[in-house]
């Protein structure tokens, strides 16, 4: 509950704050800049409300620059725009390195990851960085990371915490099962084959290749394409379309 206090509290952002989310979003956010002004104001106002919940902090970097704050919390606005919930309640916890890192008991460096037992996550920001910057390759840390913390937040039985509506949710997931069994049986084509691990990973796959590649996944998988634009009630695809014939 304190969280939707918070969100009455701060009505406007900060004109200089304002402006220094613009002026990152624009360099960083392809998406963004597609946006009319009014939804680029929606945008902006999400934010800053959603980064007066985040707690960010590094073990490695002596200050979390706005720049980074921007970045990583855009990652939740984006995939949220269409939804009436944005603020997560309970990861909220937010760490940053400076480029990939080890952990225990894996022999793969990360470009990021989401801790359940501590509610954190962690992000090397040169990947997060790589991820806007190369906008169309499906390959963004940020979106990844953010789709399972939206994922397990959805999860939790809170009337605050809902995102998804279940009836939407079921039908994303019974052909993105299916689509999991392709992929594990070697027949994919379109799709990470990360995605074939678990449902989780399937979720966080089609996330970037929603935002990053939308015509490409409409064409290939318009059935689960539709499901997510159901889900998330925005179509990438369609702003796409309508702003290279502006």
């Amino acid at each position: 509950m304190k969280i939707y206090f918070l969100k009455l509290f701060h009505r406007k952002v900060p004109r200089a704050i304002d402006a220094d989310y613009h002026e990152i979003l624009m360099a960083y956010s392809t998406y963004y800049q597609m946006l009319d002004p009014l939804l680029k104001e929606k945008f902006r106002l999400r934010l800053y409300r959603l980064l007066n919940v985040l707690s960010f902090g590094s073990m490695q970097i002596r200050i979390i620059s706005r720049e980074m704050r921007v970045v990583i919390g855009s990652a939740i606005i984006k995939i949220t725009l269409g939804l009436d919930n944005y603020i997560p309640t309970k990861f909220t916890n937010v760490v940053v390195l400076p480029r990939r890192y080890m952990y225990p008991g894996f022999g793969e460096p990360f470009l990021g990851h989401t801790d359940h037992n501590t509610n954190t996550i962690f992000f090397s920001w040169e990947d997060v960085q790589h991820g806007y910057l190369v906008p169309d390759d499906a390959v963004n840390v940020a979106l990844h990371e953010m789709a399972h913390v939206l994922e397990a937040e959805n999860g939790f039985h809170d009337i605050f915490t809902n995102f998804f509506e279940r009836f939407e949710w079921v039908q994303w997931a019974q052909l993105a099962a299916e689509k999991m069994e392709i992929i594990r049986q070697g027949q994919n084509l379109f799709l990470k084959n990360y995605g074939g691990h678990n449902m989780m990973e399937m979720f966080a796959v089609c996330i970037e290749a929603f935002f990053e590649q939308p015509i490409a996944f409409k064409t290939y998988l318009p059935d689960i394409y539709a499901t997510m634009v159901d889900l998330l009630k925005q179509d990438p695809a369609f702003m796409i379309e309508e702003y290279t014939k502006a």
